[in-house]
């Protein structure tokens, strides 16, 4: 990256995502914890669905008004401050001590992390529409790098030195990003005259693509597929540890393999299966590979065929993955006319930031009930999937052609 402002939001994204991955194999178990150590009301194993949905709650809810203020006042306080918040909300998570202080953290790290939109307006301002798209895929490589490094090194922190190592490194992260930021990353906005967006106008946008042929079908089934794989997610590492007796670092590995799957096949093996495939196939076979992936994960019932079972349920929903959200974020594309491309992939975007609401809530509510029945419902409700994807095909238009979407 000869660019350093393009070099700077890498690193800005990268870090935000890597603290995201730091915290996946931790912050499950030290929720429940906390909240028996707190003594809190409610079951504790709700205390994990709460911790992860109050994060992305706040992150789908600022996302937009940060893209917002950043076309009024620019990009860059935005971006600076954010980095800044995110610091702030790490530098606490070190320190809780009980589970209100840790919610607390949980919710300044989202309003930090709520910058994609500001980093993304960013590159918009600096390059030229026929450069934009490869431009914009480096938030896509960050969000992917940060999924791979992150859980090893949570785990291994935390290992080493308990919650005070993983907060107070992440934190140090988001110091160092701020200092590059502040000197490589000048203001990029310099018509903030112009027309303002209005953040509503993301939420109504969100909401009104149900009503849209094709599109409706396709983000609801980008909604249930991201609501069941944070299922998996939150309570993975719980399931893990409860069950089987993982440590921290044993499951921040899991995660660090799944990344590392998931890297693969999108980097070197989407390609041949688009090809091969096309993007129809692709959505079928997409649903059923990544609702028997997560199904499968809880049925060992010791360590005897733990990691052959885990092998391939990380394979299923590499490749599954790798298929659905590339025939996902093309049909859509596809499917929209031109000059509402920016706008619809950004309603399928906070969408998924509310299905990430909405899946760990569920799943704490049904691990209370049975360790396994999480793992289950999701992977059934991918399985449902194949039949609305198959009933979806045979509406949609030839691959290589575009067509505007009509209301229902």
């Amino acid at each position: 990256m000869k660019d350093k402002r393009i070099a700077t939001l890498f690193l800005t994204i990268f870090i935000d995502l890597l603290g995201f991955g730091i915290v996946i194999p931790i912050l499950p178990n030290l929720a429940k914890t906390m909240a028996i150590t707190s003594h809190m009301s409610f079951n504790p194993d709700y205390a994990v669905g709460i911790t992860a949905a109050a994060f992305s709650i706040i992150q789908f809810l600022f996302a937009p008004l940060f893209g917002s203020l950043s076309d009024r006042i620019g990009r860059r306080p935005i971006i600076l401050g954010s980095i800044l918040v995110n610091a702030v909300g790490y530098y606490i998570f070190g320190f809780a001590g009980n589970f209100i202080i840790l919610l607390v953290a949980r919710i300044i790290s989202g309003f930090g992390s709520a910058n994609i939109s500001a980093a993304q307006a960013y590159i918009a301002d600096i390059t030229e529409p026929a450069d934009r798209a490869k431009k914009m895929g480096i938030i896509g490589a960050a969000f992917g790098l940060g999924f791979v490094f992150g859980p090893p090194i949570g785990g291994l922190l935390f290992s080493k030195g308990g919650l005070f190592y993983v907060g107070t490194f992440t934190a140090a992260l988001c110091v160092l990003n701020f200092i590059l930021a502040f000197l490589f990353l000048p203001e990029s906005n310099t018509n903030r005259s112009g027309h303002r967006r209005k953040a509503s106008d993301t939420f109504k946008g969100m909401f009104q693509v149900w009503n849209m042929e094709v599109i409706g079908e396709l983000f609801l089934i980008n909604f249930i597929y991201i609501m069941a794989f944070s299922m998996m997610q939150v309570n993975g590492s719980v399931l893990w540890k409860e069950k089987y007796g993982l440590n921290e670092m044993q499951v921040g590995k899991i995660f660090g393999v799944i990344g590392i799957a998931g890297a693969i096949v999108q980097g070197l093996l989407i390609g041949v299966f688009s090809k091969k495939l096309g993007l129809k196939k692709m959505l079928l076979l997409g649903c059923p590979m990544v609702g028997i992936g997560l199904a499968i994960i809880p049925l060992p019932p010791n360590l005897d065929w733990f990691y052959v079972n885990q092998g391939i349920a990380i394979l299923l929903l590499s490749v599954g993955n790798g298929l659905l959200m590339t025939s996902i974020n093309a049909l859509v594309s596809i499917n929209t006319p031109p000059q509402a491309q920016g706008t619809m992939l950004g309603s399928l975007q906070s969408l998924s930031s509310l299905s990430r609401v909405v899946g760990p809530l569920i799943a704490s509510f049904l691990y209370a009930n049975s360790k396994e029945l999480p793992f289950v419902v999701a992977g059934s409700l991918v399985c449902g999937l194949f039949f609305l994807a198959l009933k979806l095909s045979k509406k949609l238009k030839a691959e290589n052609t575009s067509h505007s979407v009509v209301p229902k």
